[in-house]
């Protein structure tokens, strides 16, 4: 077996314990085990990407989305150790988001092989997948948000909703997501804008990638700016926070799906 493989099925088994840990019917806190899951995860993940080879396709852009994520979430409890009870949805999206890349290893051709990039090229690169990862934790306490107003509403209580933090909780972490992501996604495009201009000679070239960027962080500061001011919060703010997630996912993974699944 190589350690491709090992890599990935370590990974798998560790975010689905994270994920199990979670969901677990037990009231008891768990701490240190949900800790230890998501760090075993990380570090399978790590080595996953290592031993692969690193290219430009669909399976290098997802699992680096997923690593981000893992990176930014584990900041993120640094600050607010409560916002932990997100892994109940956040594990399953990253045990989904690796099966996706062993489905599309299979199905799809071999990446194309990295070139050498520029430095302002790499800086980019790393700003805009650090940022991804923040939002997509942003988007998931956004989903946390709409779920837990909708159960209260509604009355109703279920193992996934009551495995869920306080809305209080989902917002701050929601907010400290979309912070740091704007500001992160703020690097990335002037280091994109060099990297253009050292390249090109032109400061800014309209992409699919470019455009999506640019409308996410404006879509994220004109949220930060409403919650300053005006203390938007609660269902809408979430909605808006999904959408801010949607914008990104279109620019980064969702243009690398289209081309090697639906035009490769």
């Amino acid at each position: 077996m190589t350690h491709t493989a090992i890599s990935s099925i370590l990974t798998l088994l560790a975010l689905l314990a994270f994920s199990a840990i979670l969901l677990a019917p037990s009231k008891r806190q768990s701490v240190v085990k949900e800790l230890a899951a998501l760090s075993l995860g990380t570090l399978a993940t790590v080595f996953w990407i290592w031993s692969r080879e690193w290219g430009l396709g669909l399976p290098t852009a997802i699992l680096a989305s997923v690593l981000a994520t893992e990176i930014a979430f584990g900041l993120i409890l640094l600050r607010s150790r409560e916002a932990i009870q997100l892994g109940s949805l956040l594990g399953p999206y990253l045990f989904a988001a690796c099966l996706l890349v062993l489905w599309v290893d299979a199905v799809g051709e071999s990446e194309t092989a990295q070139p050498h990039m520029s430095g302002w090229l790499g800086a980019h690169i790393s700003a805009a997948v650090l940022s991804y990862g923040f939002v997509t934790i942003g988007a998931i306490a956004s989903l946390g948000i709409i779920m837990r107003e909708r159960g209260l509403k509604r009355r109703t209580r279920g193992r996934l909703t009551d495995r869920l933090p306080s809305i209080a909780v989902a917002e701050t972490t929601e907010i400290i997501g979309l912070t740091a992501a704007e500001i992160i996604l703020g690097i990335g495009i002037i280091f994109g804008i060099a990297a253009e201009y050292t390249t090109t000679g032109a400061f800014f070239q309209i992409t699919h990638k470019s455009l999506f960027s640019v409308t996410a962080f404006v879509v994220i500061g004109g949220l930060l700016i409403l919650h300053l001011r005006t203390g938007l919060r609660g269902r809408l703010a979430a909605r808006i926070g999904l959408s801010a997630y949607l914008l990104v996912s279109l620019g980064y993974p969702g243009v690398k799906f289209v081309s090697d699944i639906f035009l490769s």
